[in-house]
């Protein structure tokens, strides 16, 4: 497989090269820190780190995977605090290492070749106040988001200029004590978005038992709620796979505050529903592909050549070149046909499931911001002075996020009435060409049933929306807001013992009792609302540590269990992508690890750690490489 020789979104030196991934990693990171104290109450501190990924790979949901080459990370942060004031400003800054769309050496896409330039920024300050009243302790507190993309249109295209996010929240949270082994705490946060309608609550309440200093119980309830990443709103990229000769598939946001409503003013059939076809300029009416039938004839050959061979069935290319013999018998017949609206009516078609659909798409709804409520009962302490044990049971409602997907059904010919007209308009070529009428009826009814299969299982055209982004016949793969719930619970243990001489045990286990939703709102057996993690995962460690000669060791066993992915492009179902993925294999990984404080100034300690040491590769995800055993060792000197 090749990167296209004229696409002019790809850096000449990319054009026509074979598509390839370079799986190392290289990576560097530092960190400076100041801290100034001058007095006990009172402190300031500024930190700048800075980090570079030369090589790596990235994972997108909707773009597939990004070559990283040369992406870097600036931050800045500055932390006040003096008593009970506490005051913090920090700055992000992503440089993704490309300087402009034609840069060949910074991070591009893998899938499409395409750069991606990302000197995109965010500015977060925050302050907050303790304050006592009596035997409650309050805290209040506010903060502001400044969220500022910088993509020379890689990511957010014709969005560029218009895609700052600003936020805006506060909080206020209590602690009382109703009795001398019992707190109460109370706490609500509102929060503003400029790309939201409205402003969101999130309310939070608990109550904390400890029958001693090394027990603690409590039940929780939180409501919790996340705003949409600003790519859910801006994105406006070419995606670089279509399920749809002709049709190319264009990522585009979902535009904040507006949503998308299909163009219904073409008159016709179906509520007056517009498409766009790249056979015919303009909209036309999605009832009715007879305008775009000579332009679609006229490209069909050179769509047969290009379609897989998968396409053709079991006979494979001998199907395909039967086919292309046929379309040059009849090309100047099939070409000169113009059927009416009456003649060749459409179907709708979901290209996500295949389904025809049997009314009119519904309208989609701009973004909101969307709430989880999770009531939590846990436990932790000390047992015997020995047993430390710590155990969570949680139940949570939380939003059926549907995945992202193409949006705008396809318009394509309805096979009953193609079939008809292909052959009554065959059969007339041929008796104008000189065949006998019965001849022709024979040609034509044999021609009409091996051509229509194939000419209506490719779609003429996109329904169009009204949006003014939506200036060509392109698929549009979009985001979508939750429109019901699922419930889900599960419960997460851990427990450690000390042994005697220095050792101790450990284990963890976490359970989640559901993890695909095949019954959430809009969700299907084929293509349900995924997890995306394993219900059962845990742990195993042996420790030993001699604390005198500043030495430890531990050796460590991990198990997750198989899970499929539903995550966009990255998915275990095979929806809407050229590449399929199997689940997420069982992962069974023993780890080993020592350290030794160095008897010597400054007290530096020299550690080794081995991860999958049997060098067991398995993905821990889709889409991502097996990785086997890595070894790294660390030298940390304080002064």
């Amino acid at each position: 497989m090749q990167y296209p020789a004229t696409d002019p979104r790809i850096p000449p030196e990319r054009r026509g090269t074979a598509v390839s991934r370079d799986n190392s990693l290289r990576r560097y990171a530092g960190e400076a820190r100041l801290d100034y104290r001058p007095d006990d109450s009172t402190e300031l501190i500024s930190t700048a780190g800075f980090s570079r990924i030369g090589r790596g790979l990235e994972l997108t949901s909707t773009f597939g995977t990004g070559q990283v080459r040369n992406w870097s990370y600036l931050n800045l942060q500055e932390r006040f605090r003096h008593k009970q004031f506490f005051a913090q400003v920090f700055y992000n800054k992503s440089n993704s290492g490309s300087d402009n769309p034609q840069d060949p050496d910074g991070t591009f896409y893998i899938r499409t070749g395409i750069p991606v330039v990302d000197r995109s920024s965010v500015t977060v300050g925050q302050v907050q106040q303790g304050l006592h009243f009596a035997s409650t302790k309050v805290v209040i507190g506010g903060e502001y988001i400044a969220t500022r993309p910088q993509t020379a249109g890689t990511i957010y295209g014709r969005n560029e200029t218009h895609d700052d996010i600003n936020e805006y929240g506060g909080y206020v949270q209590s602690t009382t004590a109703l009795a001398p082994k019992v707190d109460l705490l109370l706490a609500g946060r509102a929060d503003v978005n400029s790309r939201l309608s409205g402003s969101q609550f999130s309310p939070r309440a608990a109550l904390i038992l400890k029958p001693t200093p090394t027990q603690n119980l409590r039940l929780t309830f939180n409501r919790s709620f996340n705003s949409p990443a600003s790519f859910t709103f801006f994105l406006d990229q070419y995606s670089g796979s279509t399920p749809a000769p002709g049709l190319p598939v264009q990522i585009i946001g979902n535009p904040p505050k507006e949503g998308w409503a299909f163009a219904r003013t073409c008159g016709g059939a179906g509520g007056g529903l517009c498409m766009r076809s790249p056979y015919v300029p303009g909209q036309l009416t999605a009832a009715s592909a007879a305008a775009a039938y000579p332009g679609f004839a006229a490209a069909l050959p050179t769509i047969v050549a290009g379609l897989p061979v998968s396409s053709f069935g079991p006979g494979g290319e001998t199907a395909r070149l039967q086919l292309l013999g046929l379309l040059r018998q009849l090309g100047p017949i099939l070409q000169g046909l113009r059927p009416t609206d009456a003649q060749v009516g459409t179907n709708l078609v979901d290209l996500g499931t295949r389904a025809t659909l049997m009314s009119n798409p519904v309208d989609y709804s701009p973004l909101t911001a969307s709430f989880s409520n999770t009531l939590e009962a846990g436990y932790k302490g000390v047992i015997g002075q020995r047993f430390h044990m710590s155990v969570d049971l949680w139940f949570q409602n939380r939003p059926a996020e549907p995945t992202p997907q193409i949006i705008n059904p396809a318009v394509l010919f309805n096979p009953q009435q193609l079939g008809a007209f292909l052959g009554q308009g065959i059969a007339g070529g041929l008796v104008r060409a000189g065949q006998s009428p019965a001849q022709a009826q024979a040609t034509g009814a044999a021609a009409a049933a091996a051509l229509t299969p194939l000419m209506a299982a490719i779609p003429v055209g996109a329904t169009a929306f009204t949006n003014a982004l939506y200036d060509q016949s392109y698929l549009v793969y979009s985001y979508q807001s939750a429109t019901g719930s699922v419930n889900v619970h599960g419960f997460d243990l851990g427990a450690d013992y000390l042994l005697d001489g220095g050792w101790s045990v450990a284990a963890t286990y976490s359970n989640l009792n559901r993890n695909v939703f095949e019954d959430a709102p809009g969700a299907s057996a084929a293509n349900p609302l995924a997890a995306n993690t394993p219900k059962h995962r845990g742990s195993a460690t042996v420790r030993y540590e001699n604390e005198p000669r500043g030495y430890s060791a531990e050796v460590r066993g991990r198990y997750a269990d198989a899970f499929p992915v539903n995550s966009g492009v990255f998915n275990s179902y095979n929806i809407g992508t050229p590449v399929p993925y199997s689940s997420v294999p069982v992962n069974a990984l023993l780890d080993i690890g020592a350290s030794w404080v160095l008897p010597m100034d400054g007290t530096p300690r020299w550690s080794v750690n081995a991860t999958n040491l049997l060098d067991n590769k398995v993905a821990t995800f889709v889409g991502v490489p097996r990785i086997g055993r890595m070894v790294m060792t660390q030298l940390r000197y304080s002064f």
